[in-house]
């Protein structure tokens, strides 16, 4: 049946699925009857599908941030998969390829060139600059992952192979793209259709923060590959205004109008007996702030030194191939807020080094497992899930905790390492060291009394890292300082984007080597280096398989280009 189209506008319907009719006209059939135009679909609509998939969608949560950043920056560990040795899943990293170049960049990339298309007809529109704003922080992401990628061309609309682009370009011209875009916004262009800004309900305002704060965290990415450019970016971003308080956050929450039908990601996993604390994590929790363990501790355990177990773990951990029980006496008051005992069991059998078989109780274990064991050490009753701390339930299964893009706390620990480098950012290090717990710790419901004798605490942790900022242990682990300033800003900044900051967590790792990691117990072949050193740790993720196939030209030059498409390859901030 032919239906006469007189400037009718199709809707979008149901996940941008859009349906365009022919018409009688011959003239018409010679057009595209799917094309987007000004006139028939708006930025928003693209933007806000690109918002929601990017950030909720639960498989990609799962792969691409449980269990492949998250597990490199270890925040988990022995979660049974082969990034636990430190290799990519090209099954996961193909399918996150497929979603960011073929949903996000290209519909990010054409609700921009039909911004612009608007914007010449003079009609201005915000959305094509918070569109541009969120095609950085995807192309961040990937970039940060792979290092040189296709990016210019990436989505240009020509259906070409694109050409893989050298990161350090691609960084300049994200700064650049973020300048330009929070300039761009104004109040004066039309506000946004109603209920598409999941985000921030069309405040610019808040939308020139998050733009300016963005480019504040990219900008400190590069602070080892080109100090120059990094404090350039660094110091306009501040003057142009970047998150004034916790209000200014960028999150994004699963609700009933928003999700599109999306499970909450944590719960996603936490349901599959996942999320279980690393040993670095616990380490770096443990005894720091001087403040005591927020649990009722009645019939437990606490401070359990623990037997000897048969070596199976790093001995670079200070707790190496040692059986504990219980809890910790002192612990930062967000450790029993991440992480709850372990479920466990009365009668567990666990064999000593010498051979003998003891039988313990390990319900109620406060423990970290060592990130990389080999798949035999995991199945250890000392390893095994249901006897190791599994992420907290309200972290875990809350589903309208909102997931954290970009917060308040992580943009002062941004501003503390700039002062700290000696650039402007309108305070002193220590004074936004101590906003960015004082923040985390608000942010988790801490007290301000706690909060307060936190700060002031010299209480090391295990490795000897305290809280207060004028206070140096003195201590070092593998022949580095773990209590300079440097440390703990990093230190704090790590623990406090926990869980949603795992892919910047992993990438402060690599750039600075910070905070204290324990390395993989038993990495794969390819990692030769076993001092301890930042060549223990994996750099970057491998290019997924396809692009061999169906890019292999332009795949073949990044590869030459960047020495090697292996996981131990630096990229090019990765100094």
């Amino acid at each position: 049946m032919k239906i006469q189209i007189k400037n009718t506008i199709i809707v979008l319907v149901c996940l941008m699925t859009f349906t365009f009719s022919c018409t009688d006209d011959f003239i018409d059939l010679q057009k595209n009857p799917n094309a987007f135009t000004p006139d028939n679909v708006t930025p928003s609509f693209l933007l806000a599908d690109v918002i929601s998939a990017s950030v909720l969608d639960p498989g990609m949560h799962q792969r691409m941030t449980q269990l492949t950043n998250d597990v490199f920056a270890q925040y988990w560990a022995n979660e049974a998969f082969s990034t636990q040795q430190g290799v990519t899943n090209d099954e996961w990293v193909s399918s996150f390829y497929s979603s960011y170049h073929s949903r996000f960049v290209a519909n990010l990339s054409e609700g921009i060139r039909l911004g612009r298309a608007s914007a010449a007809a003079g009609k201005p529109l915000n959305e094509t600059q918070i569109a541009r704003i969120w095609k950085v922080w995807v192309f961040s992401r990937a970039t940060d992952i792979w290092g040189d990628i296709p990016y210019f061309g990436a989505a240009d609309g020509t259906g070409e192979n694109p050409v893989y682009d050298d990161q350090q370009l691609i960084y300049t011209d994200m700064l650049k793209e973020l300048s330009e875009a929070v300039d761009s916004l104004s109040t004066d262009n039309p506000v946004q259709i109603s209920g598409q800004d999941y985000v921030y309900g069309d405040d610019i305002a808040k939308w020139k923060k998050f733009g300016n704060s963005l480019r504040l965290r990219l900008a400190m990415r590069i602070s080892e590959a080109d100090p120059a450019l990094a404090q350039q970016h660094a110091e306009a971003a501040i003057a142009s205004g970047v998150f004034a308080s916790a209000e200014d956050e960028c999150k994004v929450t699963r609700t009933a109008t928003f999700g599109w039908g999306f499970q909450y990601p944590y719960t996603f996993y936490y349901g599959w007996g996942g999320l279980h604390m690393s040993r670095s994590m616990e380490n770096l929790l443990t005894g720091l702030g001087g403040q005591p363990i927020a649990v009722d501790t009645t019939g437990m355990i606490v401070d359990d030194e623990g037997f000897d177990l048969p070596a199976n773990e790093n001995s670079l951990d200070p707790k190496a191939n040692k059986f504990r029980l219980g809890v910790p006496s002192v612990v930062d008051p967000r450790g029993p807020i991440y992480f709850s005992p372990a479920v466990g069991a009365e009668g567990v059998k666990v064999a000593n080094s010498d051979g003998d078989t003891i039988e313990v109780d390990t319900r109620n274990r406060w423990i970290g497992v060592p990130a990389g064991l080999s798949t035999g050490n995991a199945a250890l009753a000392e390893h095994v899930y249901t006897n190791i701390s599994i992420m907290g339930p309200t972290m875990s299964t809350d589903a309208e905790r909102p997931l954290e893009i970009l917060t308040y706390h992580e943009l002062c620990f941004l501003m503390a390492e700039a002062a700290q480098r000696g650039w402007n950012a309108g305070g002193t290090a220590k004074d936004w060291y101590e906003a960015g717990i004082t923040a985390s710790m608000t942010h988790h419901g801490v007290d301000a009394a706690t909060t307060a004798a936190y700060i002031a605490s010299s209480d090391e942790n295990t490795y000897g890292t305290t809280v207060a900022f004028d206070n140096n242990s003195g201590k070092s682990f593998n022949g580095t300082s773990v209590d300079d300033a440097m440390g703990k800003i990093i230190t704090q900044k790590y623990l406090a984007l926990f869980p949603d900051g795992g892919w910047e967590a992993w990438a402060d790792h690599r750039r600075l080597h910070l905070p204290v990691l324990i390395p993989m117990a038993a990495p794969d072949a390819r990692y030769t280096a076993r001092d301890g050193g930042p060549d223990n740790f994996t750099k970057r993720i491998t290019y997924p398989s396809t692009e061999q196939i169906n890019n292999s030209e332009f795949y073949d030059a990044a590869v030459s280009s960047q020495g090697a498409d292996v996981e131990t390859t630096s990229v090019w901030w990765d100094q």
